[in-house]
C-alpha cells in the first residue's frame, strides 16, 4: 500500500499527466486541421486526376478502336480476295463440269456408233457365213463371248481356265473359213 508520501510524489506526476493532456488537444487539433486541409487539397486534386486517367484512357481506347477498324478492313479486304478467289474455282468447276457431261455425251455418241457399225457388220457377215457355211456364224460367237463374259463375272474359277483354252486355239493356223471371214471384214471396213 502506498503511504501518503508516495501519493504525494505521485500526485504532481499526474498533476504532469493533466498538464499533458491539456497540452495535448491543442496538438490533436492542429493536427486535424492539417490532415483537413491535406484532405482538401487532395480532394480538390483528386478530380483533375481522374480527369487526366480518363482521358488517357479515352485516347487508349480511340487508338484501340483505330486498329481495330484498320484490322476489321484488313479482314473484309482478305474475304473479299477469298470471295473472288471462291467464285473463280466455282466458274472453273462449272466449266470443268460441263466438259465432263460434253466429253461423256460423246462416249455414248461413239459407242451408239460402235454399237450400230458392229451391228451392221454382224448383219452383213451372218448371211456371208451362212452361205460359206461357216459354223458357228459371227452371231453366234458374239452371243457366246457375252454369255461367256457374264459367267466370268459371276464365277471367278471359270475365268482361269478361259485363257488355257484360248491358248490352244491360238496355237493353230487359221482355217480357210476364219480368213474368208476377215477378208469379208476387211472389204466392209473399206467401203
Amino acid at each position: 500500500m502506498t503511504t501518503h508520501q508516495e501519493h504525494e510524489v505521485k500526485a504532481p506526476t499526474s498533476d504532469k499527466r493533466n498538464a499533458d493532456d491539456s497540452a495535448a488537444p491543442p496538438k490533436a487539433e492542429l493536427m486535424r486541421a492539417r490532415l483537413k486541409l491535406i484532405g482538401n487539397y487532395a480532394m480538390l486534386a483528386f478530380a483533375p486526376v481522374v480527369a487526366v486517367v480518363a482521358l488517357v484512357i479515352a485516347v487508349l481506347a480511340v487508338n484501340g478502336s483505330q486498329s481495330g477498324r484498320e484490322q476489321l478492313d484488313k479482314a473484309n479486304a482478305r474475304i473479299d480476295s477469298l470471295n473472288s478467289g471462291l467464285s473463280a474455282s466455282r466458274g472453273e468447276l462449272e466449266k470443268f463440269k460441263a466438259a465432263v457431261s460434253k466429253e461423256n455425251s460423246l462416249r455414248n455418241e461413239d459407242i451408239a456408233k460402235r454399237d450400230e457399225r458392229m451391228a451392221k457388220i454382224v448383219q452383213n457377215i451372218t448371211p456371208l457365213q451362212t452361205k460359206l457355211k461357216i459354223s458357228p456364224t459371227l452371231e453366234e460367237q458374239l452371243r457366246q463371248a457375252a454369255s461367256a463374259v457374264a459367267a466370268a463375272s459371276a464365277v471367278p474359277t471359270s475365268a482361269v481356265a478361259a485363257p488355257v483354252a484360248a491358248s490352244t486355239g491360238a496355237d493353230k493356223k487359221p482355217s480357210p473359213q476364219v480368213r474368208a471371214m476377215k477378208e469379208a471384214i476387211e472389204k466392209y471396213n473399206k467401203k
